[in-house]
């Protein structure tokens, strides 16, 4: 991901560099006041991932900027347990196939997170000889924060029989036994019909953003620009879905996984970015 942004970035910079070079022998590099008269072009990097993005004014202590962000990690691996095992009803345990399923004790399953999006914000300079500013704006972009599957595909078939056992028994007895399934903190996660587990961690997409930062987006006496940022992405409180989108409830009040959800309804940005001014 990394190489196709530096590869963009090298494009447009090639194709602006004649309006470039044209500022640059009308000694315009100093940003005077008005309406989308410089450019710059920048990289980086930080919590909201890798990025590309542009800037320009549009009045004296406002400018405008829109770009791209996002990062793909690998897998993340590590051992569930599997609930079937802290069974102890002796009507349950008796069933075929919930004894099959006790028969394995924990399972590999891989975590894969996935964060991206595009962005408009606004940004206010509101002092003249510093290089505070304040931004806002939207970022929109993925959904799934993370996905959830097991390792081995197809082979978590025992897993989804006990599960619709128990479905079965709670719905003709009228009792309230919890799914069987892998333990994720207070949530339990079930294999679907293929005996595979498919769920997401999932946000808002559209993010609303507040931040402040400190440098220059657009260099005033010179070409490079180095400014940081720091702000929150609100994305509403994560939510764990199954491939149905339906959603999984926790078995926990305020406690462990649940009460970290319960306050993370926005998402942390620190951001360092490197900017080239084309004119």
């Amino acid at each position: 991901m990394k190489r196709n942004i530096y590869t963009l970035f090298i494009l447009f910079t090639m194709m602006l560099m004649p309006t470039g070079v044209k500022a640059q022998n009308a000694n315009k590099l100093y940003a005077e006041d008005g309406l989308l008269n410089h450019l710059s072009i920048g990289l980086s990097t930080g919590l909201t991932g890798a990025g590309i993005d542009v800037v320009m004014p549009v009045h004296k202590i406002v400018t405008l900027r829109a770009g791209f962000s996002g990062w793909e990690a690998g897998d993340i691996k590590f051992k569930a347990i599997n609930t079937a095992t802290e069974i102890t009803q002796t009507q349950l345990v008796e069933a075929d196939a919930v004894k099959r399923s006790q028969m394995v004790d924990k399972v590999e399953l891989a975590a894969e997170p996935n964060f991206w999006n595009v962005f408009l914000l606004g940004e206010v300079h509101p002092f003249k000889n510093q290089p505070f500013y304040f931004s806002a704006g939207l970022f929109v972009g993925s959904q799934n924060f993370f996905h959830f599957r097991n390792t081995n595909e197809g082979a978590l078939d025992f897993l989804y029989d006990a599960n619709q056992k128990v479905e079965d028994y709670n719905r003709v007895f009228r009792t309230n036994y919890p799914p069987i399934g892998l333990k994720f903190g207070d949530y339990v996660f079930t294999a679907d019909e293929h005996g595979n587990i498919d769920v997401r961690m999932k946000t808002h997409a559209v993010k609303p953003y507040l931040g402040v930062g400190f440098g220059q987006h657009i260099a005033k006496k010179h070409r490079i620009s180095l400014a940081v940022d720091a702000g929150l992405l609100f994305w509403g409180t994560p939510r764990f879905v199954l491939n149905n989108d339906t959603e999984i409830k926790s078995s926990g009040k305020n406690s462990g996984i649940t009460n970290v959800l319960s306050w993370l309804n926005a998402w942390p940005n620190l951001q360092i970015r490197v900017a080239y001014k084309v004119f």
